[in-house]
Parts: C-alpha cells; structure tokens; sequence
C-alpha cells in the first residue's frame, strides 16, 4: 500500500515535504534566501532540475536544492543518511 501511494503521489509528497525542509533551513540560517523557479533564478539550462522551486540567495549567489534531496531519498539513492543531517549541514554550509 505504501508504494502504491507514494508511486501516484511521489510530485505531491517531494513539493510538500521539500517545501517544508527549505522553509526551516530558510528560518535557520537568517539570509536573504528566497523561493524562486529554477529558470528564474538562474541562467544555467544545463541543470537537471530547471524548472525545479529552488531557494536563492541573490546577495550570495547561491542556490539550495531541498526538492532534490527528497526526491533523491524518496527513490531510494540519498545523498544524506536522513533529512534532519541534511537540514543541519545546509544551514552550517550556509550560515
């Protein structure tokens, strides 16, 4: 059942669950980091997520990717052993 639901709602629960990651690395590191559409953001088409919502640091010029790293663990290859690390290394990176 529970691959069943996350196989017809996978876009649902990478939006909601990244949406809520960024919000809380975007409260912890105190910048100026913003939501935007990937092509808005940035001018790289070669990216694999352009037209991902990313979170953008215009002073810094830097771009966190909180829906990749979902659906990158949803699918079963993460990149951090869980997302609370993730969180934690994002905002010490990004302080």
């Amino acid at each position: 059942m529970g691959r069943e639901l996350l196989k017809n709602h996978f876009d649902n629960f990478v939006v909601r669950i990244g949406a809520y990651i960024g919000e809380v690395i975007k409260r912890n590191i105190y910048q100026d980091y913003k939501w935007y559409e990937y092509d808005s953001a940035l001018d790289e088409v070669n990216r694999g997520i352009k037209t991902e919502t990313v979170l953008y640091s215009k002073k810094r010029d830097r771009v966190i990717v909180p829906l990749t790293v979902v659906a990158q663990n949803l699918e079963g290859s993460p990149a951090h052993t869980d997302f609370l690390e993730y969180v934690e290394e994002t905002v010490k990176r990004n302080s």
